[in-house]
């Protein structure tokens, strides 16, 4: 007797293992969320740009959720860093919203978002190499940026993120590494935790605007609560170091292919 698997029970295994993939980023390296997702929804599933992005930020809410418990749990959060980035991002969040809302219906949009998504890409793979980096400059001896740099760095990722999905973990990871003076556990936790404030405001936004898909979003999250889970567990066990090279190498790649696909 031969076993006859659907194309939709075949699509619905790849969502789940997609979830996997970014979930265990999301918890291991605090990357991944949006960057890894949101790309992997446009070029794997066939979604369209601002459905992925909304369903992405939605996903990455849950997940670093997830993945920041374990870390406040271990006292890994620098929670003044929190509250800065916040007090800029929150209201990026909603500048971005904003504009969504009024390019809407634009023919052209969904291109220039993939577009923009795939520069972001870039620019995170590229930041991810470079955050490799020892650090040796005095600027890590004190106390890291002032409130007022604090707050624009975070309305700039909230912007970002909420019309692209990307940079709630990726680009702020490496702005966190270069400008913030914290052990890199502390570094992820800080993100985690903030990212998850971020994408939990983002995420209302889009799904109010109908920009996220429920039935897509509960299949990634077959894999990616686990997937966070046990990225976490990882992240302690592992070389850092090297969970961020093959991260930034991926991001580059589906810039790549993003970029190239969209110009088809």
């Amino acid at each position: 007797m031969l076993l006859v698997i659907s194309d939709e029970w075949v699509m619905d295994i790849t969502t789940v293992a997609v979830g996997l993939i970014t979930g265990l980023c999301v918890g291991a390296t605090s990357t991944g969320g949006g960057a890894l997702l949101t790309p992997a929804l446009i070029l794997i599933m066939g979604i369209s740009p601002s459905t992925a992005i909304g369903t992405g930020v939605a996903i990455a809410a849950v997940m670093k959720f997830i993945a920041s418990g374990a870390f406040i749990w271990r006292s890994q959060v620098h929670w003044q860093s929190v509250r800065r980035l916040a007090t800029g991002s929150i209201p990026g969040v909603f500048v971005g919203l904003a504009i969504l809302q009024q390019l809407q219906g634009m023919v052209a949009l969904e291109s220039y978002l993939q577009q923009l998504l795939a520069i972001l890409l870039f620019l995170a793979g590229i930041t991810g190499f470079v955050s490799l980096r020892p650090h040796h400059s005095n600027w890590l001896q004190g106390e890291g940026p002032t409130a007022g740099v604090a707050i624009v760095l975070g309305f700039m990722t909230g912007f970002l993120v909420t019309i692209t999905s990307v940079g709630s973990g990726s680009l702020l990871l490496a702005v966190l590494l270069v400008f913030f003076p914290m052990a890199a556990m502390r570094v992820v936790g800080t993100d985690l935790t903030h990212a998850f404030l971020l994408t939990s405001v983002a995420s209302l936004g889009h799904f109010v605007a109908g920009r996220v898909d429920l039935n897509l979003m509960m299949w990634v999250l077959l894999g990616g609560v686990p997937g966070a889970l046990l990225g976490v567990s990882l992240a302690t066990r592992m070389p850092e170091r090297w969970l961020r090279i093959g991260l930034s190498v991926i991001l580059i790649g589906l810039a790549i292919q993003l970029f190239a696909s969209g110009n088809a």
